[in-house]
C-alpha cells in the first residue's frame, strides 16, 4: 500500500521495542465489507501499518478484531444520550463509554472526535455536548500521538 497520510508511523514502526503489526490490504477489504462502507485512505493506512497493533494511542483499544463490538457498544451509548451521529466509524474504544470516532463523510483524512458519555460542556443553546473534535486529521492525531509515545 503506497503510504500518503501516515509516513510518521511508516517512518516509526518501533517505538520502545513495541514494534506495529498491520493487516494486509485484503483483510481491510473484508472489513469494508463486513461493515459495508469505504474507509478513509488515512484510516486504510493506519490498518495497513497497525492493525493488529499500534504502538502509539496509549491506553485506547484499536485493535481491528474488535471494530464490530466498537460499533455495536460505542453506537449504543451514543444512543442513550440521544446523540445521533451518522455516519461515523469508531476507532478507539476505551472503557464502555468513551471513544475515538470519524465521520465517513469527512473525506481520505478526516477529523477525530471524541466521544464521553460524561458531558463535555452546553453548547450556546445550553445543551449539552457529549462529542467534540480533537484533532483536525487522522494523520494529526496519529502525528501526535507518536510525538507523544516518543517523549515518555
Amino acid at each position: 500500500m503506497q503510504i500518503e497520510y501516515l509516513t510518521q508511523m511508516k517512518n516509526t514502526p518501533i517505538i520502545k521495542g513495541d514494534q506495529n503489526r498491520g493487516i494486509s490490504e485484503q483483510e481491510i477489504e473484508k472489513l469494508e465489507q463486513k461493515f459495508n462502507i469505504q474507509f478513509p485512505k488515512a484510516y486504510k493506512e493506519f490498518l495497513f501499518l497497525g492493525g493488529k497493533y499500534q504502538n502509539c494511542i496509549d491506553d485506547w483499544d484499536t485493535d481491528y478484531l474488535y471494530l464490530d463490538w466498537k460499533q455495536e457498544n460505542l453506537h449504543e451509548s451514543m444512543s442513550n444520550v440521544n446523540l445521533v451521529l451518522s455516519p461515523i466509524f469508531v476507532f478507539a474504544a476505551y472503557d464502555t463509554d468513551q471513544c475515538l470516532f470519524f465521520f465517513l463523510n469527512e473525506g481520505e483524512n478526516p477529523s477525530v472526535y471524541i466521544y464521553a458519555e460524561e458531558k463535555f460542556h452546553k453548547n450556546n443553546n445550553g445543551e449539552y455536548v457529549y462529542y467534540k473534535k480533537l484533532f483536525n486529521s487522522f494523520s494529526d492525531c496519529i502525528d501526535k500521538s507518536i510525538d507523544e509515545a516518543l517523549s515518555k
